[in-house]
């Protein structure tokens, strides 16, 4: 039963030794007029946006669907999404004009969201300007506690490249925002650091968390008690991992202390954690690169090949077998994307339905082939939000990026008449 002459705060929070912990939305925070109504739920839950930015394109022959609109088939690298095929679109054939006097990659990465128009070069060479997640994190981020979230799997030690190829998220030509790639310091920075003389973030707010407990009904004592196994989950896996770091006298490759060992694990973590904050509404809007763009580091991907591989090489490589690698690859990237997915329709949200149903999930690369450098016929996937889902849209080379993301920045509520050399909105992407 819900105590319905007793109200606390939605922006209540559980405090001590160092540590504010949010809390999920629960029955006592909703007002007493919108319990009576069932339409209050779905005009009180925020939008979020994420994109993903995966290297060095895609082996097109694999990735891109061969049919058109509702009633196309999942390509090979694809077939991770097959659980998933009416909750996302494929949008392809939108191009970005290359500006000489750079590095083909580091523009990939650098200008993939950048809303500076080809040619205008106020970054040295680079085309770098505010980009669309910066642009959204002032629309929709003025309410929270971060306004943007910029996280990286960038674990590599040998920084051999520059921040141009692994930087999506900037404020400004020249100005590019830091990312956080190290779990347990993203961990810290949603929830505090609790003193050292307590084991957990948990811990250190439990006197609160029983005392709130006390004052809920049964369905908010259900909820705080998954939401708070789901944040001591998390906490255990952070600590595992760097137990684990820890036990490894001679590691497969470079990594940082307490990054999981295996890069799916690594990434689905750092997932997590991204999911957490938009759950707790701590930010509505982030950006995730899953790899910077032609580093020469082989990568070990864990149970899919046994022994590390330079992506970008084969890209470029002739060798027998090299075109299929990448495809594998491509379809272990589509399945990190496919796992994001699935926990956000298992997330439950503010005023209910799942964090699926008020998030946009983008995943792609700033250029179509790594290997010819093609900065033409790029590709999106886009899962959520207002977009139509179960379709491939193909564009014949006439349309640029950047009317797809003027598309949502407008649908998002960001009022803008251009976004870098975009000729209009996609509107048939829209429902």
């Amino acid at each position: 039963m819900i105590l319905r002459n007793k109200r606390i705060s939605r922006r209540t929070m559980l405090k001590g030794a160092g540590v504010t912990l949010a809390l999920p939305f629960l029955d006592i925070m909703r007002p007493l007029q919108a319990l009576a109504t069932t339409d209050a739920k779905a005009a009180a839950a925020a939008k979020r946006i994420a994109f993903i930015y995966t290297p060095n394109g895609y082996w097109q022959p694999d990735f891109v669907p061969k049919e058109t609109g509702p009633n196309w088939a999942l390509s090979k690298s694809l077939k991770p999404l097959a659980n998933y095929r009416d909750d996302f679109s494929i949008v392809t054939g939108l191009d970005r004009e290359f500006v000489p006097g750079t590095s083909t990659h580091a523009q990939c990465s650098s200008c993939w969201l950048s809303s500076a128009p080809p040619g205008e070069t106020r970054d040295g060479g680079f085309p770098t300007d505010l980009t669309v997640d910066q642009m959204l994190a002032r629309k929709l981020g003025a309410d929270t506690m971060l306004p943007s979230l910029e996280l990286s799997c960038v674990d590599f030690n040998d920084n051999k490249e520059t921040r141009y190829y692994e930087s999506i998220s900037w404020y400004g030509p020249g100005y590019a925002a830091n990312t956080e790639n190290d779990p347990q310091n993203l961990f810290k920075r949603l929830f505090g650091m609790p003193d050292p003389n307590t084991a957990s973030v948990l811990d250190a707010v439990l006197d609160e968390a029983r005392s709130l407990r006390g004052q809920l009904g049964y369905s908010d004592q259900q909820k705080l008690e998954e939401y708070m196994e789901s944040v001591r989950a998390t906490e255990k896996r952070i600590q595992l991992s760097k137990k684990a770091m820890e036990a490894r006298k001679e590691p497969p490759i470079p990594e940082p202390k307490g990054i999981p060992e295996k890069r799916g694990d690594y990434i689905k973590l750092m997932a997590d954690l991204m999911i957490l904050a938009f759950q707790l509404d701590l930010t509505r809007v982030a950006t995730f690169v899953v790899d910077p763009e032609r580093w020469p580091t082989p990568r070990l991907y864990h149970d899919v090949f046994d022994k590390p591989l330079e992506h970008h090489a084969l890209t470029h490589s002739k060798e027998n077998g090299a075109k299929e690698k990448l495809a594998k690859i491509d379809a272990f990237h589509v399945e990190q994307y496919a796992y994001m997915i699935e926990k956000m329709k298992q997330t439950p949200i503010e005023g209910g339905g799942s964090l699926f149903d008020e998030t946009t999930l983008v995943m792609g690369s700033g250029i179509s082939d790594g290997g010819t450098h093609d900065f033409n016929d790029l590709q999106a996937l886009i899962s959520g939000g207002p977009f139509k889902m179960g379709q491939h849209f193909k564009y014949a080379g006439d349309r640029p990026m950047a009317d797809l993301w003027l598309t949502l920045l407008r649908s998002h509520g960001v009022q803008a008449d251009r976004f870098a050399d975009s000729q209009g909105v996609v509107g048939e992407v829209l429902r």
